[in-house]
């Protein structure tokens, strides 16, 4: 196994939560273009039009950049939520107490999606209900999701082995 590499790349591009956004956004933008149409004060109506219509790009140009970017070689598990976090977050094989794929209910265990956590616990998730969880000492907990559940437990057992 020496040399081998686990990567994956997640976003939210393509997946059904960007699809919820634009189908919530559509009829409020396409509402806001017939109130400007009929309306008599059509400066008034272009500021709200062009406020509601920046909110909206800006919410999904955020959206179309979160990405969880994972990296497990055989040293470290790297990994970094952009844009939050920019720089790798880096935890060394020999830093590591136990490693383990494990399916959680993002909800309840975690509260949802993105990057949750509290002192002892931290979660990075894009979305799935799949996760590599890392015991990194000191009651320190570390949940990195994953879309390659099966790949990355087959990659998970050669790697403690090692």
């Amino acid at each position: 196994m020496a040399n081998r590499i686990f990567k994956e790349s997640q976003t939210y591009f393509g997946t059904w939560v960007m699809y919820a956004i634009i189908l919530v956004e559509m009829p409020i933008l396409i509402l806001l273009i017939v109130l400007y149409a009929t309306s008599d004060d059509k400066q008034e109506m272009a500021i709200a039009l062009g406020l509601v219509l920046g909110t909206m790009v800006l919410i999904l140009t955020l959206i179309f950049n979160l990405k969880l970017e994972t990296r497990i070689d055989g040293n470290s598990v790297s990994f970094r939520y952009l844009p939050f976090i920019r720089k790798w977050r880096q935890y060394p094989k020999q830093a590591i107490k136990t490693a383990e794929v494990i399916k959680y209910s993002p909800i309840t265990d975690y509260g949802g999606w993105g990057f949750k956590g509290n002192k002892t616990t931290k979660a990075y998730s894009v979305l799935g209900d799949e996760g590599l969880l890392l015991d990194v000492g000191d009651k320190k907990k570390i949940m990195i999701g994953t879309m390659k559940s099966k790949e990355l437990t087959i990659f998970m057992e050669n790697w403690m082995e090692e």
